[in-house]
């Protein structure tokens, strides 16, 4: 079957496609994790040096991707499938705490500030930060307060507050929310149907508030599809090692600018309220 579209953005290791289906696809250097709708390929310089614009013409057939005058061979990749480990069980209550207590402290150490790496400890951040971080952090915590409650309407409500707070491609508040809602999606979770609906309505209201890549995201999310590295955190969170956890939480704090440790903060955050729904 043969695929168009063309070319959304051009980074170093990663371009992003907007497909005539509607859906944005990604091809990454090697050295990048897996990921839903996305290809790694071998890049022997890095993708902004190839001459590849935004606008650029993308085809798929017969084993062939073209993007603009290059020509990418991809009958031989091998498929990867997202699937996230199982919430950890009732009787692994102070193995959750001890390891969600293991992502706090990774966070702390060397998460980067700016966003919402504070939302439990106090801002070192400079002027402009803190003020930021403190809005991002309300909303959070408010978030996080009305999932608790399990009122759900008001946990739209602050949902959309998060949604597209933030500036880059994906904001701290869509990368937030995205953490929180894998989470949500781990299967054998304390989380009903309710939550998971709500995933859905946060994802349609990104359409209207954030960024084409972060509506994506979004989206994956409330379907419990995520990355290598994310699902990685989820396996040691569930049966690994203090060390295995903390080498895998690396990798993630390491995703963008502030992306990475957005992500870890939702991850810890989802976890945590898991484990009190489980208790």
């Amino acid at each position: 079957m043969a695929y168009s579209g063309q070319v959304h953005s051009v980074f170093r290791q990663t371009v992003n496609i907007s497909a005539t289906d509607g859906r944005l696809y990604s091809i990454a250097t090697a050295q990048q994790d897996n990921a839903p709708c996305s290809i790694r390929v071998a890049a022997p310089i890095p993708f902004t040096e190839m001459g590849i614009q935004s606008g650029d013409k993308v085809q798929a057939a017969q084993g062939k991707l073209c993007v603009g005058n290059i020509t990418i061979d991809i009958a031989d990749i091998a498929l990867w499938e997202s699937v996230l480990p199982a919430f950890p069980a009732r009787q692994s209550g102070m193995v959750l705490e001890n390891h969600t207590n293991i992502l706090r402290q990774c966070i702390a150490r060397y998460g980067k500030s700016g966003g919402l790496r504070d939302l439990w400890f106090s801002s070192t951040s400079s002027a402009y930060q803190s003020v930021f971080s403190a809005v991002l952090t309300e909303s959070a915590q408010n978030l996080l307060a009305a999932l608790r409650k399990k009122d759900f309407d008001e946990a739209y409500r602050r949902g959309c507050e998060l949604i597209g707070l933030g500036g880059g491609l994906t904001p701290s508040g869509d990368d937030f929310c995205a953490a929180l809602l894998t989470v949500i999606n781990m299967p054998k979770g304390p989380f009903g149907e309710k939550y998971r609906r709500l995933g859905y309505q946060l994802a349609d209201t990104a359409i209207q508030q954030t960024t084409v890549i972060s509506q994506d995201m979004l989206k994956l999310a409330a379907n419990g599809q995520a990355r290598e590295n994310v699902i990685a955190v989820l396996r040691e969170v569930t049966g690994g090692s203090p060390a295995s956890l903390e080498a895998a939480t690396l990798k993630v704090l390491q995703i963008g600018s502030l992306s990475g440790t957005d992500w870890a903060v939702g991850l810890t955050a989802g976890l945590e309220l898991g484990g009190e729904f489980a208790e």
